[in-house]
């Protein structure tokens, strides 16, 4: 190859990754990423602005972006999973519901694992909370409104059943489940929630 020509694909590649990189300094900009994310962001972006490039030479420049971005520490696989298991905790959602979640970013069951032991470590049980807030926020159990009739045993346990299931399909255990929907009131369960949150495990 020729110094002129050699000069020339340096020169044609340079946009090409100038357009990745502020394209991903827009993204990171307003969201949260993983690295796989962030790879996909910039497979959509090129498809729609750089489809007239070798696709080999764009795969090269996508990947070459990623990691300039994770050098200089715009996205970090850990520091996201982190934030994104504290959120879903916050929303009631189970380490399954969780995993399932982070696992589309392709990232380590290892990342996971602490993403989660952080989301969970201010808790006594991170699991029992999030249930607690996913009842809550679905309003079963003891924050149901529509309690059928005390005297009415058939109608309570078809309620119980139903509100298990809805747990269940959450991805909570059965175990786990049980102890949130039998609690007795709200005011019981709020009681419960506020233990649970300041590192005490009322079902000790």
């Amino acid at each position: 190859m020729t110094i002129k020509k050699h000069r020339f694909n340096i020169m044609a590649k340079a946009p090409i990754e100038t357009r990745l990189m502020n394209k991903a300094v827009d993204y990171l900009g307003r969201y949260a990423s993983s690295q796989q994310r962030l790879s996909e962001v910039l497979g959509r972006f090129a498809t729609r602005k750089l489809d007239q490039h070798d696709p080999d030479e764009i795969a090269a420049a996508i990947a070459a972006t990623v990691t300039r971005c994770q050098a200089l520490g715009y996205v970090d696989d850990d520091a996201f999973a982190q934030s994104q298991a504290r959120s879903h905790r916050r929303q009631g959602r189970s380490q399954l519901a969780i995993r399932q979640r982070l696992r589309q970013h392709r990232l380590d069951d290892a990342v996971i694992d602490t993403a989660l032991d952080v989301a969970d470590q201010a808790s006594a049980n991170g699991e029992l909370l999030a249930a607690c807030r996913f009842a809550q926020r679905r309003r079963l159990g003891p924050f149901d409104r529509r309690r059928p009739d005390e005297d009415d045993r058939n109608a309570i346990m078809q309620r119980q059943q139903r509100q298990l299931g809805a747990m269940a399909r959450a991805g909570f255990s059965m175990a786990i489940s049980r102890k949130v929907i039998l609690l007795a009131d709200p005011d019981s369960a709020e009681a419960f929630i506020d233990q649970l949150e300041h590192g005490e495990d009322p079902t000790l």
